[in-house]
């Protein structure tokens, strides 16, 4: 009798010891999803916030002003002001929804250029918008100018 107890004290304890083993996996394991999800989400934010700050800076890196506008017979001249500290180029020009031929004119010089540094440049474009007037940079930012 006093083995069969023996033996009721070892099984009851080996089950304790799996029940205990398996506890602590599901709690070690419920740990690890929880922290690879919340470093995966802080990871994820940090990603987007560093986007974001390179979208801005890409932003204000390509961005001018058009500082005057006037049509001369059948050209339009766009006298335009980059303030970005990089080169910016003019891929496309939609005069009224078709593609118009243009130039980019560095008015100091009176010389043609391809892209535009930081400085004041003279756009001449050969049509005249009735409707509006599109550029499209190199780097795919659109500009749209109502008439």
């Amino acid at each position: 009798m006093l083995h069969k107890k023996t033996k009721h004290y070892f099984f009851s304890a080996i089950s304790n010891i799996v029940s205990a083993i398996i506890l602590i996996s599901i709690v070690i394991a419920t740990y690890l999803i929880a922290y690879h999800r919340i470093s995966y989400l802080a990871k994820l934010r940090s990603l987007s916030l560093v986007e974001a700050y390179d979208k801005q800076t890409e932003r204000l890196a390509t961005s001018f002003s058009i500082v005057d506008f006037f049509t001369n017979k059948s050209k339009t001249h766009l006298i335009v002001y980059n303030y970005g500290f990089r080169e910016i180029g003019i891929s496309k020009v939609l005069v009224d929804n078709s593609t118009a031929s243009f130039l980019i004119l560095n008015p100091i010089t009176g010389n043609e250029v391809r892209a535009m540094e930081k400085g004041l440049y003279e756009v001449i474009i050969f049509g005249v918008p009735s409707t509006r007037l599109v550029l499209i940079l190199d780097n795919g930012v659109v500009y749209e100018v109502n008439v």
